[in-house]
């Protein structure tokens, strides 16, 4: 059995939400006892959220394919993820660094994915900071065309 205070301290320094929505830190911490396949992860953080939460496999296995490309975590030949421990070192330490505009965008989708995992009517209650946050990225996205 995993030592839950170590992990949780590990996890404590990713930051609030742990990156990528929150769905990161959970995934890491899904994986510390043993390798999991995608719908097993699902199964786990549905149990630990005590129901309430199940992400999609549309949210799980992006951020399952981006932390395999980041070297958190390793697909095996079963088709089960693991951690992999030294880049999950790197990653905290590296968690003390200035924020980069990859990092940035990457959170910003992942946050998105998290949106667009909640049922219709929990997000239809913030359409208008929402619209407001459409205008500013499509200000943004002016920036980009000559």
């Amino acid at each position: 059995m995993p030592d839950m205070h170590d992990i949780w301290k590990k996890i404590e320094k990713f930051g609030r939400y742990g990156g990528y929505g929150g769905l990161k830190t959970w995934v890491l911490y899904t994986l510390n006892d043993q390798p999991k396949n995608g719908a097993e992860i699902m199964n786990s953080i549905q149990s630990m959220s005590y129901g309430s939460w199940r992400p999609s496999p549309g949210s799980i296995y992006p951020m399952l394919n981006k932390m395999v490309d980041e070297g958190l975590i390793r697909k095996r030949d079963d088709g089960r993820y693991e951690l992999v421990n030294e880049a999950f070192q790197e990653n905290l330490q590296g968690q003390n660094k200035s924020h980069t505009i990859e990092s940035a965008l990457n959170k910003i989708d992942s946050y998105i994915s998290y949106l667009e995992d909640l049922p219709r009517d929990k997000v239809r209650q913030h359409g208008d900071r929402i619209e407001a946050m459409i205008d500013r990225i499509q200000k943004l996205k002016e920036k980009t065309v000559n």
